[in-house]
This record gives structure tokens, sequence and C-alpha cells, in this order.
């Protein structure tokens, strides 16, 4: 109403970061702190190796085309 341009960008990035932080909780079985989230070194997805779609993914289904399913307390996330 004031012909402000919305800027909506940080609400965006706290709401991108919450999804990620609860994956984190679910795939660990553990409380994640927010500052232990972002400190996080882990890397899902190596996006900087990437050159082209026909590029072989970071993860790709087993022999039975199946995909491995994260276990809380077994999968590493911080």
């Amino acid at each position: 109403r004031r012909c402000d341009i919305p800027n909506e960008a940080e609400y965006g990035a706290y709401i991108s970061m919450t999804s990620i932080l609860g994956r984190m909780a679910t795939y660990s079985g553990q409380e994640i702190k927010w500052a232990d989230s972002l400190a996080s070194q882990i890397r899902i997805s190596p996006v900087e190796t990437f050159h082209s779609f026909t590029d072989t993914p970071p993860v790709v289904p087993n022999a039975d085309m199946t995909y491995t399913i994260p276990m809380p307390g077994v999968t590493k996330v911080l």
C-alpha cells in the first residue's frame, strides 16, 4: 500500500535453513542447535564438481535400484 517493494529474502533464507535443520535432526536422531547446523561441514551435493547434466549424480541407487536410507544416530550430519 505504501508502494514499497517487498523483500522477503531474509525470511526465505530462515525458512530454508529451518527445513535443513529439521532434516539434520531427523537424520541424526539428535537435537541440533542452529549455530551447529550453520557450522556443519557436511556436503550433501558438492555443486562445484558438476559441469553438465550428464555428470554422475552424488547419490546413485544401489544394485537393486533402491537408495540408502538415512538412519537416526548413524547418519553423520555435523
